[in-house]
């Protein structure tokens, strides 16, 4: 009996999975369109109607392996814990599982990608800027919500958090303790948004 012809979520998971298997076992320079179509048993046809490049193949990855290992959507993941230092504690640590659910070979991929189209790199960076802001702006809610602070957190605030974890994961090459999280929200991040001197 001929294997059935896989369709829609089904069909996603075996070219996503097919796809990190291919970066895992083989490298970054070997996830070409022909070799994933090969493994997750469809065509280059389908694979090019659903992702169009590479770089819309890695960000599918991304958000599939991210959201595997939280079990959601980070924004929807976060709760207020009653205070500003536990909402800060869970957004850095959201945002490690989730560079620990995608992992360095993913991330690299799609930092190299990216560098190549100066365009897209703008684009996906202002993407994740929106969502970062989008979750800083709901712990901010949440503070005032709970008589902790009465002001506007900066730009500049809102992107520190995620902004020194990119740089520890990219850049530094990860290995992120739960203690330098606690540390990070203790030592940098309460004074700055709390507002104490």
């Amino acid at each position: 009996m001929a294997n059935e012809r896989k369709r829609g979520s089904e069909l996603e998971v075996a070219i996503l999975e097919a796809a990190f298997e291919i970066l895992q076992t083989s490298g970054y320079e070997n996830m070409t369109f022909q070799n994933v179509a090969k493994r997750a048993q469809t065509s280059r046809t389908v694979l090019y109607r659903r992702y169009e490049t590479k770089v819309n193949l890695l960000h599918a990855l991304i958000r599939y392996k991210s959201k595997r290992a939280l079990g959601g959507n980070m924004i929807d993941l976060l709760q207020d814990k009653g205070s500003l230092r536990g909402n800060l504690l869970t957004v850095v640590q959201l945002y490690q599982q989730f560079f620990e659910a995608v992992g360095p070979e993913i991330l690299s991929a799609m930092v190299f990608e990216l560098s190549q189209k100066k365009e897209l790199f703008q684009q996906f960076g202002e993407r994740a800027r929106e969502s970062n802001f989008i979750m800083m702006k709901k712990i901010q809610h949440f503070a005032k919500q709970n008589g902790e602070i009465n002001h506007e957190f900066t730009p500049m605030q809102m992107s520190l958090p995620f902004d020194l974890l990119r740089f520890e994961n990219l850049i530094r090459g990860g290995n992120v303790s739960e203690e330098y999280l606690i540390k990070l929200v203790d030592e940098v991040l309460m004074p700055i948004y709390s507002g104490e001197k």
